[in-house]
């Protein structure tokens, strides 16, 4: 049903991400993000939107479209659910949110795989995993698969709690927090980028407990190990330019990691709820050792990823969001506006982006069903590569992302890890 009364209307806005990212968004800079599961079997596509269909009464806060406003857009309740469709030449492309009767987000059929993308104006890594969880349950229950019990994947048909609704960048703005500490400038690939929507994938698997093990000897958690390599690899590539180039591009290398907030501040909202915090170096006092770049990351991880700087960063963003003069200004010069502040305060900032969505399962029931699940981040077309990475029974999924030719980045990171000991098995997608 539309969403005719001021309350439902108001269910209904953007949240604070989503009005960075629906006005950020473009061929070229598309801000999607995949998920996708490797089925034991073909999957049959028919079933697969029957279960899209039933999976979308669960998650009615997705089963909508953009609509225009005078002063900011709002998500329009959809009458219909989405079609599934098939694969394209390449992952993570441009969704025209703002053209009529488009939904945020894809769901892919391909072969033995069930591939989800969501256009990030509409909620994080954590709800889209959530809603492939819910998919793939539901999928093999119309096969005739008995699950017993759902666990804490979310069953279809049960209430939707108004938690998951939640607007929890609001709800914890507090007003008088100083401003976040300034980022410096960082370093980019020296590549030239690909046409708009080329996105090349490469894909490692390496057993989990092997590498967890490694980072043990080195006093730190997978994400600092993986954040320190990536930094390690991006600092090699800088000192094996040409000098003149280098003294060009010698700035921080800093990696984006996004936060999954509701880890640090409880919330049930299936919205857009992340933050970040980027550590890095400054190769301008020299070059670092791997050992002095794993104490940066963790001790940065140790200053930064606590309560009370998540409020003053959060405070920050919709401190913007809810001036009187932004607010005041109409849609299309909020168009005009936010493209270059995105790159300014956003892309410009950061070498690239690392994700760890940790570890995911399903009813055991079904398990065996299922032989891997995978994400791919969105692809940046500033830092030009990207890495997300996933755990799925024993194994750690790392695929990487980029939109330049050149594939060194994934090599030398690879490489790092069979150095370590590591057995990694590595293959291109895209």
């Amino acid at each position: 049903m539309p969403m005719n009364t001021e309350k439902e209307k108001k269910k209904c806005r953007l949240d604070s991400a989503g009005k960075l990212f629906t006005y950020s968004s473009s061929r070229k800079i598309p801000c999607v993000y995949r998920f996708w599961a490797e089925m034991k079997e073909l999957v049959d596509v028919d079933i697969l939107q029957k279960a899209l269909n039933t999976t979308f009464t669960r998650f009615p806060y997705f089963q909508v479209q953009l609509t225009r406003g005078l002063f900011w857009h709002r998500w329009k309740k959809a009458l219909y659910p989405p079609r599934v469709e098939k694969e394209k030449k390449y992952p993570c492309q441009f969704i025209p949110i703002r053209n009529k009767n488009t939904f945020p987000y894809r769901i892919i059929a391909n072969q033995n795989q069930i591939v989800i993308e969501f256009f990030h104006g509409l909620t994080d890594g954590n709800g889209a995993l959530q809603f492939l969880r819910t998919l793939i349950t539901q999928y093999l229950s119309l096969k005739g698969f008995t699950i017993d019990n759902w666990g804490d994947v979310f069953l279809p048909g049960e209430p939707v709690p108004l938690e998951e609704t939640e607007y929890a960048y609001r709800k914890n703005f507090k007003v008088g927090i100083p401003k976040i500490p300034k980022i410096h400038r960082a370093f980019h690939l020296p590549f030239k980028r690909e046409n708009k929507g080329v996105a090349y994938v490469t894909s490692g698997k390496v057993n989990v407990n092997d590498i967890l093990a490694i980072a043990k000897k080195w006093n730190c958690t997978l994400t600092e190990f993986l954040t320190a390599i990536y930094i390690d690899v991006l600092q090699e590539i800088m000192f094996e330019l040409p000098e003149r180039v280098r003294r060009r591009r010698k700035r921080h290398i800093n990696v984006m990691l996004p936060i999954d907030t509701r880890r640090i501040i409880p919330s049930k909202t299936m919205r857009n709820f992340i933050t970040f915090i980027a550590p890095g170096i400054d190769p301008r006092k020299g070059r670092y050792s791997f050992e002095e770049i794993v104490e940066r990351v963790h001790y940065y991880k140790k200053r930064y990823l606590n309560k009370k700087y998540i409020l003053q960063q959060i405070s920050y963003y919709v401190a913007i969001e809810v001036n009187p003069f932004v607010n005041a200004l109409p849609s299309f010069l909020k168009l005009l506006l936010v493209k270059p502040l995105y790159r300014k305060m956003g892309e410009e900032l950061f070498s690239a982006f690392l994700t760890n969505l940790g570890k995911t399962n399903l009813p055991p029931e079904i398990c065996n069903e299922v032989k891997d699940i995978n994400i791919l981040p969105m692809n940046h077309p500033y830092f030009k590569t990207g890495c997300g990475f996933i755990t799925y029974f024993n194994d750690l999924n790392i695929n990487f992302v980029r939109n330049i030719k050149e594939d060194i980045v994934e090599e030398k990171f690879f490489n790092k890890l069979r150095f370590f000991g590591l057995d990694v098995k590595v293959r291109r997608l895209f």
